[in-house]
């Protein structure tokens, strides 16, 4: 277990925010309270299925990936988070028959499967090989790793991404991806997925908008651009959130350096603790204990916590790396 006493001030277990949607933010949250902190759980984004026209067109495109001839299919299928993955096969499994009919295609297909750190699980917990999973864990370190391995150009790379909509503007990663395929001497092709919208309302996170502007919050943890444009809505505007944050020195942080990029650019404020190694949640709670172990910055207000706010630490039931699509 991690000493628990770099997360802490005083004796009191420093707040972190955790904006990432449930599905993902189990598992921060779970790492979190490991290492000694409290979790508060924001989920500043959420992912769903899409809606139409955009789901016809979804299964209009994979249909049309079924009946097409070898010659015509993508050469490669880049799957640049776990909710591309679960949302393509799901669909894909609609299309085939059943999701056995799908994987079936998929071993027999010569399409390469790529995925980023530790999603590749989730392909290989149905059988399907990870043809393609580079060191660095981002969408540009994949297009790096296709360039190194020859299969950049001429290649087909077909790119399951969130369709962001309620409010959210679509973060750079994705256009800033397509690009750097096509720059390498690939063709992607862009493939809405699933959806990525505000994670809940305003009045659902009142606790925790109050502790932030009181003081209370030491931390907050982003795993994706998206999710600082999320938080900002919910912690009442940009004016707001920025006021708090510099009033009581609370440290941003986020998993990874492309994250960490769009975070400041959304927020307007430095993002100090940024994870070297984000093939998994392991990394930003590195980053995050490295952080408070040697003191600089931690949260002024943080220590003591009195009232409702200091109850709404989210246990560990409850729930991407950087340059990864939310």
């Amino acid at each position: 277990m991690r000493d628990v006493q770099r997360y802490t001030v005083g004796s009191r277990c420093q707040r972190v925010i955790v904006t990432a949607p449930r599905l993902y933010s189990q598992k921060l949250c779970a790492k979190l309270i490991n290492a000694g902190a409290r979790p508060l759980v924001v989920p500043a984004v959420q992912i769903g299925e899409l809606e139409e026209p955009e789901m016809g067109q979804l299964r209009a495109r994979l249909q049309a990936l079924l009946a097409a001839p070898p010659d015509r299919r993508p050469t490669h299928i880049a799957f640049t988070s776990r909710n591309g993955i679960f949302a393509t096969l799901d669909q894909l499994a609609a299309v085939a028959g059943g999701v056995e009919a799908a994987v079936g295609w998929l071993r027999g297909s010569s399409i390469r499967l790529c995925a980023l750190g530790a999603d590749g699980e989730v392909l290989g917990g149905l059988g399907l090989n990870v043809h393609v999973s580079p060191k660095e864990a981002s969408t540009l370190g994949l297009v790096k790793e296709l360039v190194a391995r020859g299969e950049a150009v001429g290649s087909r790379v077909l790119c399951p991404v969130p369709h962001v909509t309620g409010g959210l503007v679509e973060p750079p990663v994705v256009p800033r991806f397509l690009k750097a395929l096509t720059d390498a001497g690939a063709f992607p092709e862009r493939l809405p997925a699933y959806l990525t919208t505000l994670g809940c309302g305003p009045g659902a996170c009142g606790a925790e908008r109050e502790a932030l502007q009181r003081g209370q919050v030491a931390a907050i943890a982003f795993s994706s651009t998206a999710e600082a444009q999320g938080l900002i809505q919910l912690m009442g505007g940009a004016e707001a959130f920025s006021e708090a944050v510099r009033a009581y020195r609370v440290v941003l942080a986020a998993h990874g350096p492309y994250t960490a990029d769009g975070a400041g650019a959304v927020t307007g404020l430095p993002v100090t603790v940024v994870s070297k190694n984000f093939a998994t949640f392991d990394g930003l709670i590195a980053a995050l204990e490295e952080h408070f172990a040697a003191g600089t910055g931690a949260g002024a207000g943080a220590g003591a916590v009195p009232g409702a706010a200091a109850g709404v630490a989210a246990g560990a039931g409850t729930g991407a790396r950087a340059g990864t699509a939310a």
